[in-house]
């Protein structure tokens, strides 16, 4: 999959920002700058990932080996399209790579600047950073904004162009092994080898790309293969997607039910006693296997502490929505350790079975007591053991099991410095609370869905945000895939429309006018609604986790102007827009076939915090009356 995690400067006045680091991102964040020094030849510019050289100008080629970020190499030519140049790369050899990874250019060139990407625009502002806007930047404005304007940048170097080659290989050229028995090529850069035709079996064994191994049988639907693990005929389960078929194919033979492995049979809850807590470092594994998490639903988030359970629920009704989401501050539930007390919780649950509503909580901050020595009490964070949480969902799994209650999502945005208590940003060790909590979640209520904190789009800019591609992928290779029955997203809107691609983003927003630009100075996947779920979808195949629905438990478009200067996206869309893409959302995700229940972010913040940037998603206004979104999507077809 392409991950782009660099970005090419479209406004000579960024450029210059970047160069002088005073550029402050989307989200009031500044860009850490660098300088990097380009070889006579070429150089790779993938961040933090290997890059496939292939045996052919495009994609559908062979994997003929792996190229580390920063790889010096020599370019041959460039095919007629300009997307692939043709390199040697000493030790692996000569192949053909993306260009969009590759900067070429002359020996006298002064150094170019790279930048990581972006950051998406909910990102909170650091107290010591000034903030303007982008458009401030811009050389001989006067805005009065407090930074210093820049001088007109100086012209960037021009590249070497490659040599253009007249013959591009064809896919049909594309030697593959010589198999005399059918046989699975490996795709993905690594690869999970499991006990049985899906991901709920235990991963017996990892392969690397290129990796030929014999196929003995193929699941009735034929999405799996069985193969020999090794020269002792040890078996093993490949996802099918994912591999390259070689030999003779139409020999595979077709397993009957009999045949292929039965999924493992959940353990029964425990009938009495309180939920058992698996802390993360005595974890081994998962305590059942993850659900395939459900199907797709309609749900909208909404606030109920305090009142307004019983108008929120009849709403949820009269939109003909089969969900709701309220977010649980673990510190406000449990003050002192031990002191739990849900009282307000199960007035929501109990009030929502008896309207037929599904219930999420996404469970968020520990107390004061679990923090760790020093914490910064300014934000919230997660807790030094992961065990205190894991023993806090737990309780909350088993005191409502067999409720309403049918899904726990562990935390938000840990992406983000300011959601993960201004402490390094980290997938491993997120994982080790998502594993504890899974533990003593599924210890509890086998039958509660247990769904990864879901990561908050945007671009890598430490120590303030990670590329939630990347984060998410850190979080598959420490075990996601055996610790969630549902992979959490908040795809955003900004102000795209849902089914334009980031690619195409810029060329919208100038069509249907915009004062905002963050989809044309920084191009990038998290503006795109539509270009965040697919590239969690790919990141999902590529780990063999595509049983797994996507659970977009935030997603929306702020309208009707913006309550706060960092979301002043919200000035571009009107009410109108925001319904006809909210409602474009929901009928695209119901049709893609891969979303679990989507929760629209939401319903009643105009009423409960007026004013403010959470105000600007919500669907009634301040005194309960729809807004045009709630009557579209009451409307909606379902």
């Amino acid at each position: 999959m392409k991950q782009r995690r660099w970005l090419r400067v479209t406004s000579a006045a960024v450029a210059a920002a970047l160069t002088l680091g005073l550029i402050i991102g989307p989200g009031g964040l500044p860009l850490a700058a660098q300088s990097v020094s380009f070889p006579s030849q070429g150089l790779v510019i993938t961040e933090d990932t290997r890059l496939n050289l292939r045996a052919g100008a495009g994609a559908e080629f062979a994997i003929a080996g792996k190229i580390d970020p920063q790889t010096a190499l020599q370019v041959l030519g460039q095919s007629s399209d300009g997307l692939w140049y043709e390199v040697t790369v000493d030790g692996v050899g000569t192949g053909w790579v993306a260009a969009e990874f590759i900067r070429v250019g002359a020996d006298s060139a002064p150094p170019r600047v790279g930048f990581a990407a972006l950051v998406a625009p909910r990102v909170a502002q650091p107290a010591t950073v000034s903030r303007a806007p982008v458009a401030a930047l811009v050389a001989g404005s006067t805005a009065s904004t407090g930074v210093a304007l820049l001088p007109t940048p100086t012209p960037a170097p021009q590249l070497t162009p490659a040599p253009q080659l007249t013959a591009v290989p064809q896919p049909t050229a594309v030697p593959l092994p010589t198999a005399t028995v059918p046989t699975a090529i490996i795709q993905p850069a690594r690869m999970n080898v499991r006990g049985g035709p899906g991901t709920n079996f235990g991963i017996v064994s990892g392969v690397d790309a290129g990796t030929a191994l014999e196929i003995t049988g193929a699941t009735p639907t034929r999405d799996w293969y069985r193969i020999k693990l090794d020269a002792a005929g040890t078996e093993g389960w490949l996802y099918a997607s994912l591999v390259q078929l070689a030999g003779p194919t139409d020999a595979i033979p077709t397993l009957t039910p009999e045949e292929v492995p039965q999924a493992p049979t959940p353990a029964p809850a425990p009938e009495t006693g309180a939920p058992a807590v698996v802390a993360a470092a005595s974890a081994p594994g998962p305590a059942l296997p993850p659900a395939e998490g459900g199907s797709f639903g309609y749900g909208v988030q909404a606030h109920m502490l305090g009142g307004d359970v019983g108008r929120a629920l009849t709403a949820v009704n009269d939109l003909g929505f089969n969900w709701i989401k309220q977010q649980v501050e673990w510190r406000l539930f449990e003050p002192s350790a031990g002191g739990s007390n849900f009282g307000e919780l199960a007035l929501i649950v109990g009030e929502a079975q008896s309207r037929g509503i599904n219930v999420l909580f996404s469970v968020v901050n520990a107390p004061d007591w679990a923090r760790e020595p020093g914490f910064d009490g300014n934000v919230g964070g997660p807790p030094a053991d992961p065990a205190t949480y894991a023993a806090f969902v737990g309780n909350l799994a088993g005191q409502f099991c067999g409720t309403a209650l049918k899904a726990i999502e562990v935390w938000n945005e840990q992406n983000l410095h300011y959601e993960w208590g201004n402490k390094p940003l980290n997938p491993a060790e997120y994982m080790q609370l998502l594993k504890a909590a899974y533990g003593s979640i599924k210890a509890a209520c086998p039958s509660m869905l247990v769904i990864s904190g879901a990561l908050t789009p945007a671009g890598s800019n430490p120590p303030f945000a990670v590329d939630d591609f990347a984060y998410l992928e850190g979080m598959y290779q420490n075990g996601l895939a055996n610790y969630a029955d549902g992979i959490g997203a908040h795809p955003s809107g900004y102000n795209v429309p849902a089914s334009v691609t980031w690619e195409n983003a810029c060329a919208a927003i100038q069509q249907s006018g915009n004062t905002f630009n963050g989809a044309c100075d920084s191009p990038h996947h998290s503006w795109s609604f539509r270009s965040t779920m697919e590239g969690y979808r790919n990141l999902m195949n590529v780990y063999g986790d595509s049983a797994k629905r996507i659970w977009p438990t935030e997603f929306g478009w702020a309208a009707g102007g913006a309550f706060d200067a960092r979301y002043a996206y919200a000035n571009d869309n009107d009410f109108g827009e925001q319904a006809a893409w909210t409602v474009e959302a929901f009928q695209m995700m119901k049709s893609w076939g891969w979303v679990g229940p989507a929760f629209l972010w939401n319903l009643n913040f105009r009423v409960v915090a007026d004013g403010t940037e959470k105000a600007q998603w919500g669907i009634v206004g301040n005194d309960w009356n729809p807004l045009p979104i709630y009557n579209a999507l009451k409307s909606m077809p379902k």
